[in-house]
């Protein structure tokens, strides 16, 4: 289904979210559902889609599953989200398999964390071609803390990394980092940092975030109030969670630092 489905319904910040559903042969089956949608009759589209899901189709199965999550269209109920996601995954929908991995890795949706479930699910996701689910089983076998499976993860990053893949990069940035602090090589940590701000200078959400707490707080950077506020207001406008919060507290450091010198200059 074309994109404009959850991009006109909701605006969540899950990760899982953020990927957009591959255009295919479906969208003709997913028509009446986009121009419900755009007359924002959202009960209406979620009917709409309960009746292509009874067909089986496990696209519909996911978008239901989201809006049900979150109560747009209907009346919100975790059980039965869950109950969704788990007919689309089993039906090898991508990102229903990544959204239930998050859902168990996180305990969200009224579950008990459970990493091993959650890996399962990762694992699913990646045996249908969804990358990032590639990506976070990496992360997973970078915190073992061990070096076979560094040697694995970094495997599983490396097509990616060709492909130019903006998590991948990015994990892959942190694990140098973190690398070069315990192994004290400064050249591994500068590598990280600079693919870290690239991927900033791109727009990246993630490293946007992580440059921004790098000027804030001065321990791997140089302290830059100025630069951190222009980062945090741009993310703030893109309404992205915790970003006004971080922006307020980089407005109360500033306000804090002028004080003495306005004093200074008044004596």
């Amino acid at each position: 289904m074309k994109k404009i489905l959850l991009a006109s319904l909701i605006a969540l910040s899950s990760s899982f979210l953020h990927a957009e559903a591959p255009s295919t042969a479906q969208d003709k089956i997913f028509a009446p559902v986009e121009k419900l949608v755009q007359a924002k009759d959202y009960p209406g589209a979620y009917k709409e889609l309960e009746k292509i899901a009874k067909t089986g189709n496990a696209e519909a199965l996911y978008h239901l599953a989201v809006l049900t999550q979150i109560g747009q269209g209907t009346s919100k109920d975790e059980k039965k989200a869950l109950d969704l996601y788990q007919q689309s995954a089993k039906k090898g929908h991508p990102i229903a398999n990544y959204a239930l991995a998050k859902i168990y890795l996180g305990g969200g949706l009224g579950q008990k964390q459970d990493k091993q479930k959650g890996k399962q699910y990762l694992q699913a996701a990646a045996k249908v071609g969804f990358e990032d689910a590639d990506v976070d089983l990496a992360v997973m076998l970078f915190s073992e803390n061990k070096a076979e499976s560094d040697k694995q993860g970094l495997a599983k990053l490396a097509p990616l990394i060709k492909k130019n893949h903006p998590q991948a990069i990015y994990a892959k940035a942190l694990y140098d980092i973190n690398l070069g602090f315990k192994n004290k090589d400064e050249k591994s940590v500068k590598n990280g940092l600079s693919n870290i701000q690239q991927l900033a200078e791109k727009g990246y959400i993630p490293a946007l975030i992580a440059v921004g707490n790098m000027f804030t707080n001065g321990n791997i950077i140089d302290q830059d109030l100025g630069k951190a506020k222009e980062i945090f207001t741009l993310l703030a406008q893109k309404n992205v969670p915790n970003a006004k919060e971080s922006l307020a507290a980089v407005e109360k450091m500033i306000a804090e630092k002028a004080e003495p010198a306005a004093a200074k200059s008044k004596s």
